[in-house]
């Protein structure tokens, strides 16, 4: 079996190789995750579905003692994506419908699968740099709706067209707006009064919680405000999309959700200008979008090259929303150089 990314044509994962994945370093409890494979392994070994047993299933972070110089534990961010992955191929109808993608191919997490030579296992791991290098080459090359995300003065940005028309844009200043289809709207944070009702028309989850802890991050959430959280409103108010989180130092963190409990996440695979793509996947695991970087010669003008799934209509909702995630790759590629929470008071 290969396996690279999330490909759904790969046939399901026995018994065998679940039991006998690797990971690398880092701080889930290893004997917790080894347990819970074995147990993955014994309901696939007999023909029965994984997904349970991940959605239930409670991971703990070890705590190792100050003298011990590395992690004995598993890399959780390995370890979680894995699960995901199992978890995921319990809808056969989904896998059926992402066979036909022409996007199939294009993975959008930052793991893989994959076995070296002469390894009696398969493990997790980063897509090695000419694997990122080679999709970013390709990056023209596949079908979808062409934009780019230029611009046109330090606080203005526009989203064209291949043929150079604007479509929608970005003023930064106070108050910071984004303007599509002849309308104007208005970024606001969203209040402690007003989380309540925004609450019962979004969904709760962290859109990255991997799947044995979505639910109770959700719930965790009830009557709580996500101090993140931004609306954007039309001009009489009505909230047309929420962001949250944020895309910084390597780390992708920013979601935006929808009334109606649809979100889009933006995983990044690569790590430099010149190999970084960035995917909009919908909360069905549908992508929506993928953007890299133009020419990093072009320093503070940079321009972010945008394609839109062939199967994704441009909408007004969507235009909106790639506006408001196309400078997030520039800003995940941002290094922090100090940690100044470390030494802020409180």
């Amino acid at each position: 079996m290969t396996m690279n990314g999330a490909d759904p044509r790969d046939p399901v994962m026995n018994g065998d190789e679940a039991r006998n994945i690797t990971f690398g370093k880092g701080d889930y409890d290893a004997s917790q995750v080894n347990d819970l494979l074995a147990r993955i392994a014994a309901e696939l070994d007999a023909g029965g579905p994984a997904g349970p047993l991940i959605e239930n299933a409670t991971l703990q972070t070890s705590n190792p003692r100050w003298y011990q110089l590395s992690p004995r534990g598993y890399d959780t961010g390995e370890v979680d994506w894995f699960l995901e992955q199992l978890w995921r191929r319990k809808d056969p109808a989904k896998a059926d419908r992402m066979n036909a993608d022409p996007w199939r191919d294009l993975a959008a997490d930052p793991y893989c699968i994959r076995r070296e030579p002469g390894a009696p296992a398969r493990r997790i791991a980063a897509p090695s740099k000419q694997e990122c290098a080679n999709a970013w080459d390709n990056f023209s090359r596949q079908p979808g709706t062409r934009l780019s995300w230029v611009p046109t003065d330090a606080l203005c940005h526009e989203l064209r067209t291949a043929d150079q028309r604007a479509v929608a844009s970005r003023r930064r200043r106070l108050p910071a707006t984004l303007t599509a289809g002849g309308r104007t709207f208005t970024w606001k944070r969203v209040s402690r009064s007003s989380w309540p009702d925004i609450a019962k028309t979004i969904s709760r989850e962290n859109p990255y919680a991997p799947p044995h802890m979505r639910k109770r991050q959700a719930d965790s959430q009830t009557g709580k405000r996500n101090y993140w959280l931004r609306q954007l409103l039309d001009e009489t108010g009505i909230p047309i999309l929420y962001t949250a989180g944020r895309h910084f130092d390597l780390v992708a963190g920013g979601y935006i959700k929808f009334p109606g409990q649809r979100w889009l996440r933006f995983p990044v695979r690569g790590t430099s200008q010149r190999n970084a793509i960035m995917t909009a996947v919908d909360q069905a695991e549908n992508k929506v979008a993928r953007y890299r970087l133009a020419d990093p010669r072009t320093g503070f003008r940079q321009i972010t090259e945008i394609t839109v799934h062939p199967d994704q209509r441009l909408t007004g909702e969507l235009t909106l929303a790639i506006a408001a995630s196309a400078p997030w790759l520039s800003r995940y590629l941002r290094i922090r150089l100090f940690d100044w929470s470390s030494s802020a008071p409180g």
